[in-house]
């Protein structure tokens, strides 16, 4: 009898994410949501909060820093690199470039340091259709330098289209 029941329990499991349009296995994992090229599109603002204290050090972000970015995205979800950039803290503006999947609000972006300076660093998380973003800032984008700071930085990141 009991392998009867587990039987029928991983075949209820099984169809029920068959038929599920989360791609996570019991909605683990999370989801924007579908998202339209206009509600990715626009000015945004991103305020960061330091996770590590370790190897994080000299000159990294100050908690409630603020970033801000423009971004143009593409019917395909690919931000248009010439087009889109962001903004330090410092007022300087540099290029960005990434994806939104518009299907889900998964996003990666990543915030150069421009000029062939070797810097960078990678915004990973969920755009909504509510116009709002959570994720994580990561200083440095992996095989670049950092961009603040002397040491690998990584900080929760909310954002919010202006």
């Amino acid at each position: 009898m009991r392998p009867i029941a587990l039987a029928l329990t991983l075949l209820v499991l099984t169809a029920g994410c068959e038929t599920s349009t989360d791609p996570f296995l019991f909605g683990i994992g999370g989801s924007g949501g579908t998202i339209t090229q206009a509600q990715a599109t626009g000015d945004w603002s991103f305020t960061v909060t330091r996770i590590n204290s370790v190897g994080c050090t000299g000159g990294s972000l100050a908690d409630g820093s603020v970033l801000t970015a423009h971004l143009d995205v593409g019917a395909d979800g690919t931000v248009n690199s010439s087009t889109s950039s962001w903004q330090s803290p410092s007022a300087v503006v540099f290029p960005l470039s990434g994806t939104v999947t518009l299907g889900d609000g998964h996003t990666d972006l990543h915030l150069s340091g421009g000029g062939g300076s070797g810097t960078g660093m990678e915004l990973i998380g969920t755009t909504s259709a509510t116009s709002t973003f959570a994720g994580t800032l990561s200083d440095p984008d992996p095989g670049l330098f950092p961009m603040f700071g002397t040491g690998v930085c990584q900080y929760t990141t909310t954002g919010a289209k202006a």
